[in-house]
Parts: structure tokens; sequence; C-alpha cells
């Protein structure tokens, strides 16, 4: 089984080199690794370049996180992607965690692992070792799955926390993330390989998440704005795979929910109509009535006198 590691990179130039350290410092070697320099303004490219006897770089004009991933893995030779964020840092045990974990559920979609949020702007001290212990890996079919990905508690917040077997990427097509998303990526890929197998979890914390100050995700009305974008896409790729009409319906609560999170924070930029129309998109999940019920409410209450109207969300994240 050869291990491919993904890295997308984009002006990381303060992380990537704790990334990179983190990958090399594996207990079990990854067969390639792989970073794109997509286009990066600051000395991101400097800084690979004291790995490039270790790692593989490519470089190109900047097209944004979805053309990157594509094109890596296209580039890859693995049986299993390992994708991780420039931002990101792994344990030391965490390839060898994935790789056992894959073997015992070899059906598997993807594979995860636990992680450790973090602010600083320097790298990750690890505690003492962690104990090699899979007993509490637990697997996901695919709607439980996806009520827990959409339940909010983070445990599949990013794809750096993830490997997934290159077979299974295959049959997402050449290019499995849409290039017109400039972020929901990890969103879109997590509902679209729940339709191919199970996930494996366990909830060792082997993976450093750094939260970053100015990040997309903390403006949220660009982040639920991109999520709502890869929603429409989903629709769409879901048109051309059989789905059972459990999975239909499950996918449109969802959907209806990111569209009436979307339309609070338009309410909160001041564009009403747009609020509204996102609320009128979101009624047309009628497999629900307590989904339409929320849909309705909130649409009412966008006309409502601005004294009377809810406390509309933070745009911005803190």
């Amino acid at each position: 089984m050869k291990i491919s590691v993904l890295i997308p990179a984009y002006n990381a130039a303060a992380t990537i080199g704790a990334a990179i350290n983190s990958v090399l410092a594996q207990t079990v070697v990854p067969d390639e690794i792989l970073v794109l320099d997509d286009g990066s303004t600051d000395e991101t490219c400097r800084h690979l370049e004291v790995y490039q006897s270790r790692i593989t770089i490519y470089r190109q004009a900047n097209h944004g996180i979805a053309h990157a991933l594509n094109f890596l893995c296209q580039q890859a030779k693995g049986d299993i992607f390992a994708f991780l964020d420039a931002d990101d840092i792994w344990h030391p045990r965490y390839l060898q965690t994935q790789c056992q974990q894959i073997e015992q559920h070899p059906q598997a979609a993807a594979s995860f692992t636990g992680h450790i949020s973090f602010h600083s702007a320097n790298g990750y001290a690890w505690d003492a070792p962690l104990p090699n212990n899979l007993s509490d890996a637990e697997v996901f079919e695919p709607l439980p799955f996806l009520k827990q990905y959409n339940s909010g508690s983070g445990i599949f917040c990013s794809w750096s926390l993830c490997c997934v077997p290159k077979r299974i990427l295959n049959r997402l097509g050449r290019e499995p993330f849409p290039v017109e998303l400039t972020g929901a990526t990890d969103f879109f890929l997590m509902h679209l390989l729940s339709h191919y197998g199970s996930m494996v979890y366990t909830g060792e914390r082997l993976v450093a998440y750094r939260k970053t100050l100015g990040a997309v995700t903390s403006n949220r009305l660009k982040s639920t704005s991109s999520v709502v974008m890869a929603c429409e896409l989903l629709a769409n790729a879901l048109k051309e795979i059989p789905v059972g009409q459990e999975y239909e319906k499950l996918l449109k609560v969802v959907f209806a929910a990111r569209r009436r999170n979307y339309s609070k924070f338009l309410m909160s930029a001041g564009r009403v109509s747009d609020a509204r129309t996102q609320l009128k998109r979101s009624l047309k999940d009628m497999s629900s009535f307590l989904s339409v019920a929320k849909s309705m409410r909130l649409l009412i209450s966008t006309y409502l006198p601005p004294i009377l109207q809810p406390r509309w969300p933070a745009i911005i994240r803190k």
C-alpha cells in the first residue's frame, strides 16, 4: 500500500516548514510528498527549496484550492492519498494509524482521526506519546456520517484529517474538486465521498488544526456563501448518481439549513433581497415539515420592522 501526501500551499511561508517537518517525522514513511505552490506572493517558494531533495515541488499561477487539489490528485501515484493543509501539523503516528485503519476496513471510502485546534503562529509541541490503540475506531455508514458531519461537532472539519483510497477518488472523476469553489472544498468532498462507502474514525487526536486570524472561515458571510455554492454543485453532481430516498431526503434538509444559515449573514450585511431569495429556495425542501416551518418563519421575520427582527449574527468570527 503506497501513500501519497498531497499539500497545496498558497502564501504559506510562515507555516509550510512545520507542516512538511511533521510529514518527514512520520513513523510510517510516505512513498511521495507532493507540494503545489499555487502562485504564492510571499516566500513560500524559498521555504520549499530547503526540502527539494525530499519532496516533489510543483508551481503554477494562482488558480485556487480546488484546482490545486485536483492537480495534486492527478500527479499522485500512491494507493492512498493523505491530504494536509499547509497550515496544519500531523502527529508522528498519524500515517501509521491511518494505514492500520484502512487495512482493517478496506472497503471504507475514507479514514479520519481526531484533531486538536490551536491558534499559535508557531509549530505545535505534542504531549507524551499516545497509546497505539485502535479499539475506539468507529465506522460511520453514509447517513449517520452525514448527520454527524452536519451536527456542528467539528470532528470532520478538514481534509487534513482524512485519507482517501485512490480507487474512490477515481470514481469521482479526473477533477473531484469543482474549480468553481473558492472554499467549502471539504464540505463538497465529504458529502460526495459518503455516497461511496462508510467512513472510519478514531478519536485519537493526531492532527493539530491551525485556526488562523483572517482565514476565509473567519468571514462567515464568505464561508457560508461557499457552502451554498457547494450545495448547488452537489445537487447537480448527484443527479448523475443514483441515491436512496433517505439519502436524498437528508441532503435536502441539509441544503435548506445551509441556505437559512447563509440568509442570516446576508441580513446582517444588509442584503435583504438576497437573503429572501435564499430562504425562498430553501422552501423547495418539502420533505421535512420542520425544515419548511423554519424557513418560513425566518422569511417572515425579514419583512418585520428592524426593531422586531431577530438579532442577526456577526459576519466576522471573533
